[in-house]
């Protein structure tokens, strides 16, 4: 009868454990401000995994002198990717972060993110500060690991994304 009281006992501490890492995990969750304040990024759940998509983009259409990249007026698609497959890709609502493990203390790791930017894919790292109020997201090449740039998010607060030059996945098409 002791026995099978102790086990219950640690059965319940380690499920109240796995259960608070996970709410511990999840504060990530949510949309988030690059500094270059040109989109808004969203970190969601994909399986046991946490990955990243861009869901708004601000004055998404190539400009009349980037003609070399796409048709001036039209969005914004992934023309630096290396496979030709994906170069006619939007880069609205395109998941570039992807696999990462939360590891406990606000860390998310083993993950990759692209750049569409650049075209190149690099592996990365991303820490959950001010609960969850702001990322610190590192990219790094995945051969060197210590060669890399950290970028700060924060977390989307009373912006105004009905401004038309706002671009976004979630809003209503006109």
């Amino acid at each position: 009868m002791n026995q099978k009281l102790v086990l219950s006992v640690w059965t319940a501490i380690l499920f109240a454990g796995s259960s608070l890492l996970a709410q511990e995990a999840d504060v990530a969750i949510g949309r988030y401000l690059p500094p270059e304040k040109d989109s808004v990024i969203e970190i969601f759940k994909c399986g046991d995994k946490y990955c990243g998509k861009t869901v708004c983009i601000k004055d998404n259409a190539y400009p009349e002198k980037e003609k070399d990249k796409g048709v001036p007026g039209t969005p914004y698609l992934d023309h630096n990717n290396e496979d030709p497959k994906l170069r006619n890709r939007p880069n609205l609502g395109m998941v570039f972060i992807t696999g990462f493990d939360y590891v406990g203390e606000g860390v998310y790791k083993n993950g990759k993110i692209y750049n569409p930017r650049d075209g190149k894919t690099y592996c990365g790292k991303f820490t959950s500060l001010e609960g969850g109020n702001r990322l610190d997201l590192k990219g790094t090449l995945c051969s060197i690991t210590f060669i890399g740039k950290t970028n700060n998010w924060v977390k989307l607060g009373a912006m105004n994304l009905d401004d038309p030059r706002w671009d976004c996945t979630f809003k209503a098409k006109k």
